[in-house]
């Protein structure tokens, strides 16, 4: 994709308040954004207020140095949008699903006034354009998925016929972690690859994932080791239990040209139906799923192509506006 049309006197800050974020690594350019990300400093759940007390402190001080004309804020946590409100810096919200979805996100306290100060808001996809849309109709709305850009590995790699990569973050709200174990457990011909923190599980689920002799878990990846893995592998399966999710799983296998299989929802059947496997979250629909994979080379080129025209459209309409209003 191009960002030929982005103004160079604007430029922007792209705050993320996690490690890493793909989405946000590859749109932040296409904005003429520099990106920060602000990992978790702790990871006990209970120390969290604190956690986003430092990042806070952090992203004003980013602000105050770099003096951007806007910032772009990945939420949640709706706080990440506070350090352009305090410092009166324009700002627009990535808003990832669970900020809508997830009930305590629009109940924490200013969360109303986040987002109604906000110069616009970006959503994943038409569903959730659809959701937003009635809750904030004054809402200023970019329907932006995440970008896709082509993955290549840094070597020349062959697939793997018995290796599945799960992409997976073992977000409990979304990710149907008992079914994952269960399926991955009667597929012990298969090799699993997952690079999500088990520490995140329960003690007791943790626990059975462990015990699996055929599960790889490799934590945190760097990209280059990523991209190997998944151009290495058979196919990467992403299940979701949610409505109106994109997920980023199934953009890296459309970027990697690698077979997917997916949980079936009106939302993945629209945007990988024509190329991935669908699946009802059942081990039985995913087992079958996978059993019957081929090792194949896709061409996904096309579907790219035509993925990445729509999200420059909008990228074109969110730059419009910041130069607008900056």
């Amino acid at each position: 994709m191009s960002n030929s049309t982005v103004n160079k006197k604007s430029f922007g800050l792209f705050l993320v308040w996690k490690k890493y974020q793909r989405r946000a690594e590859i749109m932040a350019p296409l904005i003429n954004c520099k990106l920060k990300f602000i990992p978790h400093v702790f990871k006990n759940k209970y120390l969290r207020p604190l956690d986003y007390a430092i990042k806070l402190i952090a992203s004003v001080k980013d602000i105050w140095l770099k003096k951007p004309h806007f910032v772009v804020a990945q939420c949640p946590p709706t706080f990440s949008a506070l350090p352009p409100l305090i410092t009166k810096t324009p700002y627009v919200i990535d808003a990832h699903n669970p900020l809508f979805q997830v009930e305590i996100w629009q109940n924490l306290p200013l969360s109303k006034s986040i987002l109604n100060n906000a110069l616009g808001i970006i959503v994943h996809n038409a569903e959730m354009f659809q959701l937003v849309n009635k809750n904030y109709p004054s809402a200023q709305l970019f329907t932006i998925c995440d970008p896709i850009e082509s993955i290549k590995p840094a070597q020349p790699q062959k697939r793997h016929p018995k290796q599945i990569l799960v992409i997976a973050s073992f977000d409990p709200w979304d990710e149907p972690i008992d079914l994952l174990i269960e399926t991955m457990a009667e597929l012990a011909d298969f090799d699993f690859i997952i690079t999500a923190d088990p520490d995140k599980l329960a003690l007791e689920t943790a626990a059975k994932l462990r015990q699996l002799n055929n599960v790889k878990l490799t934590g945190f990846l760097a990209t280059a080791e990523y991209h190997q893995t998944l151009c290495s592998s058979l196919a990467s399966l992403v299940l979701t239990t949610s409505d109106a999710t994109q997920p980023s799983g199934a953009c890296e296998a459309l970027s990697s040209n690698t077979q997917l299989i997916i949980s079936k929802t009106s939302l993945t059947q629209k945007l990988f139906g024509e190329w991935a496997v669908l699946v009802e979250n059942s081990s039985e629909s995913i087992i079958h799923a996978i059993k019957n994979l081929s090792l194949q080379e896709l061409d996904l080129a096309p579907y790219r192509e035509q993925w990445n025209a729509s999200v420059q459209q909008e990228i074109t309409r969110l730059i419009k506006l910041t130069e607008q209003k900056t």
